[in-house]
This record gives structure tokens, C-alpha cells and sequence, in this order.
């Protein structure tokens, strides 16, 4: 049986440190091949085909490295599918719950003291450091969105060198840096209170910051270029194509699994149809807003479709992550930074094969109350080198960074529910069901009520969508992590609380209610404002 042995926090910092030094030591060129934009020859190495194609495989380094590795788990902490007891990168502090009421009624205050919001807003600062959580997806998305500009300007400089078939290539590298300039302003309308539209490629920016909504409608803009330059493709000259697109995807990144333009047209539909989903609560969904997610995903990604994704050079070193710097090998044992949520186990039915193939009871739990009343749980993740798929110490498995198929049909799923369509939309949880091997009893067919439907619909995708990207986004848009004074907070939620609060003899499940009390959307990051302060008219740029 495995076991997990705990660290102090102070091994798990001087562990990270020694792993990112390793990192960036041993890092060789073959797949990052990096050309620094601010280094004394960038025009000159941006002029040749080679160097742009280097470039555009660079991005991969620029907006899904460490920072962003970071920030994405975040996610998963704020969403409660996975939680980590330390201070690293100020981790434990967001997902931090204000409170946890017991049963028989008795309040559990998180042992920090302030709530989530006046806490990380107390670490927005350049003197912080790490500890600031705003600053991490600010800082990676803008860092790619700007080397984006850059490679967009190199592609059409006349004195850029292409061979062969010049257009669909340069159409190609558009579609790529379109693309990429539309996942950072998704990301960054989907966090953050206001953001920056910037398409200069000379390194500088703007004051001029604008609302979320506003930085989503740039996304949908920039996605709309890359289905222009993806359509002016032809299927006659696909071998240009061909060889650019795998020029430009490292091999960490499933190279070998070749996105189509077809398969990337639907992608971007299904990332329009996220995009509306997660920055509306489900209150303020109206039925044009379901009818257009349904459109949406039904233009969305097939089964078969291959998809953007991160993962791990077998000797971690000629990627991004260095052994450490992947969520998979964040959950994984040798690392052991991330940690099973009990309210991700309790989603699943019973007798979910998922569970049993993913998820395996540890010989004694982790339990670290003395931090935060929800940390603690009594699952760990099967490696993936045991026949899991979420967890390695042996630098294995891709992660996807963009929407799913699984993803596509569930979005339309919650919208059949919602509009009343309840069959309609139960028959796609069981496809789901089905085609990630569940082995459960089908929904569809069993009379279930529409408040009962979305139970399960909820259920589905926290347990579906496990690590891509969505669980606080569909949270938040829920409206669980709002302030239960607000109508928020969840019922009946699985906690495993230590003896010595309950007066028994060893830690126990406790069925509670839970007052997270997270912000929705985090606030500038001062190491922005410090230095770019918000013009006049400006958006607000805190919460």
C-alpha cells in the first residue's frame, strides 16, 4: 500500500528552490530552443524562418512555465478539487475558508484569521514576493500575450525569409499567435477585475484598463483572427501546415497528437462557449445566454479531436516543469505538494470505476487542520506509471490546457437541464459516463426531477473535468464561493476533522457546511500598478 510521508514547510521551500535551480540549469535547447526578445539581436534572429519557428515553439516556455503552472492550481484550490497545506507562492492563504460549521452546529473559524479577500489583498505587493497569488496568472498571461505581438509583427516584416509555401505558413504562425493572444485575454478577463488590451510588439504597454467583460470580448476578437487565418488554409496545401505546426509544438507537449485546422476551429467554439459560462453566475444566465452556449459547444470538440497540452520530458529537463512544475507531478508522491480534496472523492457515485482506477485510500490522512480546517483528506491519487491518470513521480501524462470534449457536452448538458430539456441533457452525462469508463447506472429515464438533475450535473463535472481548469470557474458561477451570507457555501460537505476538536479518539468525517468566501475575480497585482498606474477613466482595478 503507498503512503505519503509530510515534510515540513521548510523543506518543501528549500525542495522547490533546489528543483527550479536544477531546472533552469539542465534545461537544454532541443525543444525550448528560447530566443529572448529583449536580448541585443532579436530583429536579426526574427528575420529567418528557423528563428520565427523557435520563437513560436517559445511561447509554450513564455505563458504555461512555472507561473502559470502556479496560478493553475490555484484553480484547482479555489475550485476545492484539490487543496496544499503550504505557504508556497501563498497557496494555503487562498483557499483559505472562512468558515466550517460542524454537525452540531459548532463554528470552526480558518485558524489564519482574516478571510481570503483582506488576506491576499494584505499580500498584493512588490515586498511580498512569492506570497502574492495576484501576480502569477497576470504575469504569465501577459508575458505571452506580448511575445504573441512580437512574433505576429516578424511574420510580416518584409524582409522575413520563408520557403516553400509562404502563405499557409505565415497563415499558420498567425493562426498560432492569434490563438495564443486569445487564451491569455481568456484567462485574464476570467480572473482578474480588469485588464489591458496590448498589441504593441516593442515591450511596452498602456494604463488604459478596461473592464473583464470588455477583455473577454478582446479574446472572442483575437480567437475570430485565428479561425480567419485557419480558413485561408486549404486542404491542398496541408503539408505546410503540417510542418509548421509540428515545427512550433515542443515534444512535452504531444507533438505526435496533430491538431487539424478542423479540430482547432472547434476548439476555439468550445473555448467561446467556457468563456461565456465561466463570467456569468448561472443566476444571471438567460435562455439567450443557454441557447448560445448550446450553439456554441455544438460547434465544439469531437471525441476524437486532439487537444493543446502540457506534460513532461521523461528525464524532466528538457521541458517545463523540472520534475516538479506539472500539476500531475505537484500531486504526485515524490513531490507531494497538492493533495486530494474530500469533496472531489464524494462526488463520485459508489461504485465509479473511476474512483477505484484514480483514487486509493491512504494508510493513515493527511490531515494538517492546524493550517486550515479543509485540509485533510484520506485519498491519494494513483500514479499514472500504476494505471492512473492524474498523478507521476516518473515525469509521465499530458495535461490539457485548453477546453475539452468532455467539457463541449456537459456545457450543452447544463444548458439542456436549465432550459428544462432534463432527458436531454441526462442522456450526455451518461455518454460522459460512459466514455471515461464510469460503469454506472444511466440517469436518463429514472424521472429524476430538474433540482435533482443539476445535483448530478455538478457531480459530473468536478469529477469529469478533474484537473482542467473549470472547477472555479463552475463554483464561482454557481455561486458556492460566495459568502454564505450571500447565499453561498456548501451543504453537506465531506470534512475530515482531527480528534482533538471533535473529543474522539482519531480524526472523522464530518458531513458540514462550508462558508468559503473566496473573491470572484482577483485585484490588479501592485507589481503591475507599481508600475503602470491605471489611467484617467480606467476600470477599477480592485475588488
Amino acid at each position: 500500500m503507498l503512503t505519503l510521508a509530510f515534510k515540513s514547510e521548510i523543506m518543501k521551500k528549500i525542495i522547490s528552490i533546489f528543483i527550479l535551480v536544477v531546472f533552469l540549469s539542465s534545461c537544454q535547447k532541443t525543444d525550448l530552443e528560447l530566443i529572448n526578445p529583449n536580448s541585443p539581436t532579436p530583429n536579426a534572429s526574427l528575420t529567418v524562418e528557423d528563428g520565427i519557428l523557435a520563437f513560436s515553439k517559445g511561447l509554450y516556455v513564455k505563458g504555461l512555465g512555472a507561473n502559470f503552472v502556479i496560478g493553475w492550481s490555484l484553480h484547482s484550490f479555489m475550485g476545492d478539487e484539490l487543496y496544499s497545506p503550504y505557504g508556497n507562492w501563498g497557496w494555503r492563504w487562498a483557499e483559505q475558508v472562512t468558515s466550517i460549521t460542524l454537525p452540531n452546529g459548532t463554528v470552526l473559524k480558518n485558524p489564519i484569521g482574516p478571510e481570503q479577500k483582506p488576506q491576499l489583498q494584505s499580500t498584493n505587493s512588490r515586498t511580498a514576493g512569492d506570497l502574492n497569488v495576484f501576480k502569477y496568472e497576470w504575469e504569465s498571461m501577459n508575458l505571452l500575450n506580448a511575445s504573441c505581438n512580437l512574433l505576429l509583427a516578424s511574420i510580416d516584416k518584409p524582409e522575413a525569409k520563408f520557403t516553400g509555401d509562404v502563405a499557409t505558413k505565415k497563415a499558420t504562425l498567425r493562426a498560432w499567435a492569434y490563438w495564443w493572444k486569445a487564451y491569455a485575454y481568456s484567462h485574464i478577463g476570467s480572473m482578474y477585475v480588469s485588464g489591458i488590451i496590448n498589441n504593441n510588439s516593442d515591450g511596452t504597454t498602456n494604463g488604459n484598463f478596461i473592464t473583464r467583460d470588455a477583455i473577454i470580448n478582446e479574446a472572442t476578437s483575437n480567437f475570430d483572427k485565428c479561425l480567419a487565418q485557419l480558413n485561408a488554409i486549404a486542404t491542398a496545401n496541408i503539408d505546410a501546415y503540417n510542418s509548421t505546426i509540428d515545427a512550433v509544438i515542443p515534444d512535452f507537449a504531444a507533438r505526435s497528437s496533430r491538431i487539424t485546422p478542423d479540430m482547432w476551429k472547434r476548439q476555439i467554439s468550445s473555448y467561446k462557449a467556457r468563456n461565456l459560462m465561466a463570467n456569468k453566475k448561472v443566476a444571471a444566465m438567460t435562455t439567450a445566454d443557454w441557447t448560445a452556449v448550446t450553439t456554441l459547444a455544438n460547434a465544439g470538440m469531437l471525441a476524437t479531436d486532439n487537444n493543446f497540452r502540457i506534460g513532461m520530458d521523461p528525464n524532466g529537463t528538457n521541458d517545463l516543469s523540472g520534475a516538479f512544475y506539472h500539476p500531475y507531478s505537484l500531486l504526485g508522491l515524490g513531490t507531494q505538494f497538492t493533495f486530494v480534496s474530500e469533496r472531489l472523492v464524494q462526488e463520485f457515485e459508489t461504485n465509479d470505476a473511476r474512483l477505484a482506477a484514480n483514487f486509493y485510500l491512504l494508510t493513515s490522512p493527511n490531515l494538517r487542520n492546524d493550517r486550515g480546517f479543509n485540509f485533510g483528506t484520506r485519498y491519494g491519487a494513483v500514479p499514472i506509471e500504476s494505471g492512473g491518470k492524474f498523478a507521476t513521480s516518473d515525469n509521465r501524462g499530458f495535461m490539457e490546457v485548453g477546453a475539452t470534449y468532455e467539457e463541449t457536452r456537459l456545457d450543452i448538458a447544463e444548458a439542456n437541464i436549465r432550459t428544462g430539456a432534463i432527458e436531454a441533457g441526462l442522456i450526455i452525462i451518461d455518454q460522459i459516463r460512459t466514455y471515461q469508463g464510469a460503469n454506472v447506472a444511466a440517469t436518463a429515464g429514472t424521472g429524476l426531477t430538474q433540482a435533482a438533475a443539476i445535483a448530478i450535473l455538478k457531480r459530473e463535472r468536478r469529477v469529469a473535468l478533474f484537473q482542467r481548469g473549470t472547477a472555479f470557474y463552475d463554483a464561482r458561477r454557481w455561486g458556492v464561493t460566495q459568502s454564505a451570507s450571500s447565499g453561498g457555501g456548501r451543504a453537506a460537505a465531506n470534512v475530515l476533522i482531527q480528534g482533538s476538536t471533535l473529543g474522539t479518539t482519531g480524526s472523522q468525517i464530518r458531513s458540514c457546511f462550508i462558508d468559503y468566501n473566496f473573491m470572484d475575480y482577483f485585484d490588479i497585482p501592485l507589481n503591475e500598478l507599481d508600475f503602470n498606474a491605471p489611467a484617467p477613466g480606467s476600470a477599477p482595478v480592485k475588488q
